[in-house]
C-alpha cells in the first residue's frame, strides 16, 4: 500500500509539474491576465505590460521617499481607482537601479512579480526578495530600497491610517 501511494503521489506531482510548465491552461503569453469577472492574475517573474502605467516619479518624496542613488522612474497601475483614500492596489514598477530611503506613508503589503530588491530596516536586518516573496511594512516604518535589476515589479495593498 505505501508504494502505491508513494507512485501516485508521483504521478500528481509529475502532472502538476507538466501543468505549470504548459502554461496553465495557456495563460504564460501574458503576465497579467484579468477577466470580466473581476480577477486578475500575475505571473510571478513574467514583467507586466506597463503601457497603462502612470508615471509618478515626481512624487517620490510625496511617497515618503529621498532618492540617494541612481535615476529611477517610478509608475504604477491602480487594477481599480482607489475607492476611499484609505487603500490602494495595483501594480507598482520601478526602472533604473537605485537606493531610496522611504519613510512609508501608508501599511503596505507586496509581492515580488519581476526582479530583484534589497530592503534595510531601521534596524539593520537586510532582506532579499525575489519573484514570489512577499513583505508587509507598517506605516511609519523607515526602510533603505534599494533594487538590483534593471526593472522592477510588485502588486501591492497600501492601507493609510488617518490620524
Amino acid at each position: 500500500m505505501r508504494r502505491k501511494t508513494f507512485f501516485v503521489r508521483m504521478a500528481l506531482v509529475a502532472a502538476s509539474c507538466a501543468w505549470f510548465a504548459s502554461g496553465r491552461d495557456g495563460l504564460t503569453a501574458t503576465a497579467a491576465v484579468a477577466t470580466d469577472s473581476g480577477v486578475t492574475i500575475y505571473r510571478i517573474g513574467q514583467p507586466v505590460d506597463d503601457s497603462d502605467f502612470v508615471d509618478l516619479t515626481a512624487q517620490i518624496p510625496a511617497l515618503g521617499g529621498t532618492v540617494l542613488s541612481g535615476k529611477p522612474t517610478i509608475k504604477v497601475r491602480f487594477d481599480v481607482p482607489p475607492p476611499d483614500g484609505t487603500t490602494a492596489h495595483g501594480v507598482f514598477e520601478q526602472l533604473g537601479q537605485a537606493t531610496i530611503r522611504i519613510v512609508f506613508p501608508f501599511d503596505e503589503h507586496i509581492q515580488v512579480i519581476h526582479g530583484l530588491l534589497k530592503v534595510t530596516d531601521s534596524n539593520g536586518v537586510v532582506s532579499y526578495l525575489s519573484p514570489g516573496d512577499s513583505y508587509f511594512i507598517a506605516q511609519g516604518s523607515v526602510i533603505l530600497w534599494q533594487t538590483l535589476t534593471p526593472v522592477f515589479q510588485k502588486s501591492f495593498f497600501n492601507y493609510t491610517h488617518q490620524p
